[in-house]
Order: structure tokens, then C-alpha cells, then sequence
């Protein structure tokens, strides 16, 4: 049965609403940090509703996730583009399963993961090391993105072994979390700015990590 023109306009309705509060929240995460605003300044400049908010996010870590999802899309965006051009001639077998997940840790050197995670970091109110409530917020967005990865290069490569897809991107992006909260806690003036000593630690950081996601303990 098809969708009538009414409820696509629902639906859209209902998305474009969704994208306004994860801006508004955005805007002004951006500016006070994760304490630094209420759900009625969201609403006020989302121009909906206290309700309509709460219609799309059950808590305000639900929209902070969100956010930082949206942070962390515009990344994965550029991640996938170096995907799909590093996995346009893949071999056959497991040597293609290896490529492909070769491909997946140079994409992530290729792009600007640091300016990212330096935004999320200030999205939160740049919290201390061991702060569980960032850590969870910002550990959900890079599962959700991780997912997106893993349909990326299921479709890719649809001969790479399930469980050494699972295994590596697994390891990969519990890397990167890792790495990003060492990096974060070495350099606390990305409260303010970040850099160039930053990044050249965080470069190193991240080949650090697919060297190893390479190589094993044995590398």
C-alpha cells in the first residue's frame, strides 16, 4: 500500500522539526556547553514546543547524543568517500576482507577526526577524565557511527568475513575512544584551541593505533 502525500508530509514535518532541535541544541551547547542551556531555550529557538522536544528526545543526553552524532556524521562523511575509493578493486577472500579493513583505518588517518572530537569535547562542557555521563554520551554516538561504517563496507566488500568485520571495526573504534580520552586528558588547552602540537600528538596517536589494529601484539 502506498504512503499518502498526508503522511509524507507528516513525516517530514516530524524530521524537519527533529533537525531544528538538534541545531538550536547545538547552537547553544556550542556557546554555554552540555550544562550551559535548558530544554526551553532549545524549544524557543527550535521555534517548537517543551512537548514537541520531549516527542523527540526522551532526555537531554538523548538530544546531546544526537548532537554529537551530527558532529561525528560530517566526519564519517568524508570517512566513507576515502571508503569507497579504497575499496573500488577489492581481491577475492580474506585478502579483500584484510583490504577492506586496511581501507576503513587509512580513511580514518585521511580525515579531520581531531577537530571533531574537540568539538564534542567542548559540546560537553569539556568534562574531566572519568566523567561517566559524557563518556556514555559520546561513546553512543561513536557506536551509532560505527554502525554506518559497518553497512558501508558490508556492501563494499560482501565477501568479508562477518565476524572479522565485526572484530575489527569493534577494535577500531574502541581505539579511537580510547585514544581520544588519553589525547584530551594530555592536552587541556583544547578547552580553548586546538594546537598544532595537539594534532601532531594526535596524528601520531592514531597511527600508533592502526599500526597495532595491523599488526596485533605482535607489530
Amino acid at each position: 500500500m502506498s504512503t499518502s502525500p498526508a503522511a509524507d508530509g507528516r513525516g517530514a514535518l516530524r524530521l524537519q522539526r527533529r533537525d531544528a532541535i538538534v541545531a538550536a541544541a547545538r547552537t547553544l551547547a556550542g556557546t554555554g556547553g552540555a550544562a550551559g542551556f535548558t530544554v526551553d531555550q532549545v524549544a524557543q529557538l527550535a521555534g517548537v514546543s517543551r512537548r514537541t522536544v520531549f516527542n523527540h528526545f526522551a532526555t537531554v543526553d538523548h538530544l546531546l547524543v544526537a548532537v554529537c552524532e551530527q558532529i561525528l556524521a560530517e566526519a564519517t562523511a568524508d570517512i566513507l568517500a576515502h571508503v569507497d575509493r579504497d575499496t573500488s578493486a577489492l581481491p577475492e577472500g580474506a585478502a579483500g576482507g584484510c583490504a577492506a579493513l586496511d581501507a576503513m583505518g587509512e580513511a580514518a588517518r585521511q580525515v579531520d577526526l581531531a577537530s571533531a572530537i574537540v568539538t564534542i569535547h567542548r559540546m560537553l562542557g569539556c568534562p574531566e577524565p572519568g566523567d561517566d555521563r559524557a563518556q556514555a554520551i559520546s561513546r553512543t554516538a561513536f557506536d551509532h557511527v560505527g554502525g554506518l561504517l559497518r553497512e558501508r563496507l558490508r556492501e563494499r566488500a560482501p565477501g568479508l568475513d562477518a565476524v572479522d568485520l565485526e572484530l575489527g571495526l569493534s577494535l577500531m573504534f574502541a581505539g579511537i575512544t580510547t585514544i581520544a580520552e588519553l589525547w584530551l586528558a594530555a592536552h587541556p588547552e583544547l578547552e580553548h584551541e586546538l594546537t598544532p602540537s595537539a594534532r601532531v600528538d594526535w596524528d601520531r596517536l592514531l597511527d600508533r593505533l592502526v599500526h597495532r589494529l595491523r599488526t596485533g601484539n605482535a607489530g
